[in-house]
């Protein structure tokens, strides 16, 4: 735990770092076993403290039922958000939810929730027509003339503001095969940086806050308006990707309900549901249908194709190894 005790047994096998931060050391895996090791007890042991036996004691009920407070929107993105460690727990502790004996879960999992809901709300209908692919960006490389993984950074960099970097060198490309889509999130760009508030596709109002600029330098009051520039193009998709999730969540609520079966988590864009074994297969086809359902209620009328990763399970680590 002593970053001067970690750097003077780093210094004994020749490895010299002005600081032990995880960063830092995550480069200098390769260099000795002693690193791994240290990064890896580094990350048990935050697990130990925030999901221990403290935890536990505090949060699992005598039924073997963990529970916590829900916040039905959060922030700016607007996502529900949990108490009790919910909405962060690690992967480590998933082989720890299990479903009843003769029961399972469905795990559903939205797929490219973002570039997909952009095509939804800006209405660019080239960037609909990709979205009717399983892989959004096989036809957006292809569009745009490049590799796959340098058209998802450049579609996950215009949506969060990134100017630099590898995906940001083909933005204009960007830019041309999608002008729609751009251009939305450009405007809201703008309406950030002014200080004036924005509204997401739903109708939730953002606050920016005030644009004053009194007591900063030049350079200052340009960094903090390219800022919220930043945040509000940034909201405008995360808060009508929150919307659509929360109307798949209560439409799954409620149809599922005639199966037996019901939501016991949701975290990020993933919802995970309780179900009688031999019902499993019927309610995942159901939540599928329910995500086709709410995306329709959600934007009536759109071509945007909304898909899931669904599976059954029987521990929650089964959907993820």
């Amino acid at each position: 735990r002593s970053p001067a005790q970690v750097r003077s047994l780093l210094r004994r096998v020749g490895i010299e770092v002005p600081d032990t931060r995880a960063w830092r050391l995550e480069r200098l895996r390769d260099a000795h076993p002693l690193v791994g090791a240290l990064l890896a007890w580094r990350k048990a042991e935050r697990v130990a403290t925030t999901y221990g036996y403290a935890w536990l004691d505090r949060h699992l009920g005598d039924d073997g039922r963990l529970r916590g407070a829900w916040t039905g929107s959060d922030g700016a993105a607007g996502r529900m958000t949990a108490s009790a460690g919910l909405h962060n727990m690690p992967a480590d502790l998933r082989a720890a939810v299990v479903a009843e004996p003769g029961h399972a879960f469905v795990r559903a999992d939205l797929g490219q929730i973002e570039p997909r809901v952009l095509a939804a709300v800006s209405g660019d209908a080239a960037l609909a027509s990709a979205a009717g692919d399983d892989d959004l960006y096989a036809p957006v490389a292809a569009r745009m003339g490049v590799d796959r993984p340098t058209a998802k950074v450049a579609v996950l960099g215009a949506m969060y503001g990134q100017t630099t970097g590898h995906g940001a060198q083909v933005l204009p490309r960007l830019v041309a095969a999608y002008p729609v889509a751009m251009a939305y999130l450009d405007e809201a760009d703008r309406t950030g940086q002014t200080g004036r508030d924005v509204r997401t596709y739903g109708g939730r109002l953002v606050r920016m806050g005030p644009a004053s600029t009194a007591g900063m330098s030049e350079r200052e009051a340009r960094s903090r308006a390219a800022a919220r520039g930043r945040y509000a193009r940034n909201a405008m998709v995360q808060g009508a990707a929150a919307e659509l999730f929360k109307m798949w969540a209560v439409t799954v609520r409620a149809r599922a309900a005639a199966l037996g079966a019901r939501i016991v988590m949701c975290l990020h864009d993933e919802l995970l549901v309780h179900a009688a074994a031999d019902r499993a297969a019927d309610v995942a086809c159901l939540v599928d249908d329910c995500l086709q359902e709410a995306a329709h209620r959600w934007a009536p009328g759109t071509p945007v194709r909304f898909v899931a990763d669904t599976t059954t399970v029987v521990r929650w680590s089964d959907a993820t190894a």
